[in-house]
């Protein structure tokens, strides 16, 4: 495993790159699968130093540093809290992010996770470029800002297949959340989705620590589903 970090070029509205941290398997690089991760609200940043906060959750970048992914390199790219935190969006990054694994990645496995915001920022992506990733797993994503969006992101039935969905079921949460993650839900295939009552956070951690979907239904997990080996902690 090594870990490296590196620059995406970027044309959005005044930033001309995104860094990324890329973990690498211990294997010929052309035969690993390629997994893009999306980071949520609260860990974004705008220089290296705060680059680790994409590990934050134990997300996919953390889990291959400790070598549980050892056939997959990862790539978790950061997006800086621009206009503010509360309003930046990876619908800006969508066409780099793109352009990037196309041209560096073209002849391998390319599947992509996104937790939160970033959950939001898959469905940019799948929605935007429907043939670059072959398999996508959200972990309860933000709802688009409006039905415009909303029409425009939730997936086709060809697209559908290829998705995975962990949601929140909260006391608190707002109505556009739920009707959001509901119609996503009803996307998508039935043995590919499941609500829970875990915190936003406490999700992300479990999903990305490899548990199932309802053990009592036999679901996949998010690496089972995304055609990733995935190697447990030993007890």
């Amino acid at each position: 495993m090594r870990a490296r970090t590196i620059t995406i070029p970027c044309d959005s509205v005044g930033l001309g790159e995104l860094p990324a941290l890329v973990v690498e398997p211990d294997l010929e690089l052309d035969t690993a699968s390629v997994l893009l991760f999306l980071h949520g609200k609260g860990e974004t940043g705008s220089s290296l130093g705060t680059l680790p906060l994409v590990c934050v959750h134990q997300t996919p970048p953390f889990q291959a540093l400790l070598g549980r992914l050892p056939d997959t390199l990862v790539i978790a790219p950061q997006a800086p809290p621009i206009p503010t935190l509360d309003d930046w969006n990876w619908r800006e990054h969508v066409k780099a992010l793109a352009e990037f694994l196309a041209h560096r990645y073209a002849k391998q496995r390319v599947v992509a996770s996104g937790f939160s915001r970033g959950g939001l920022g898959i469905l940019q992506l799948v929605s935007a470029y429907p043939d670059l990733v072959q398999a996508w797993a959200l972990v309860d994503p933000q709802p688009a800002r409006d039905q415009a969006e909303t029409n425009a992101i939730l997936p086709p039935p060809a697209v559908s297949e290829r998705g995975w969905l962990r949601y929140g079921l909260f006391r608190n949460r707002s109505e556009r959340w739920k009707t959001f993650s509901s119609l996503l839900f009803e996307q998508l295939l039935e043995e590919n989705r499941d609500s829970t009552e875990l915190p936003h956070a406490e999700m992300a951690v479990q999903a990305y620590c490899g548990s199932p979907l309802s053990v009592s239904t036999g679901k996949k997990n998010l690496y089972d589903f995304l055609g990733l080996n995935f190697q447990y902690a030993q007890r």
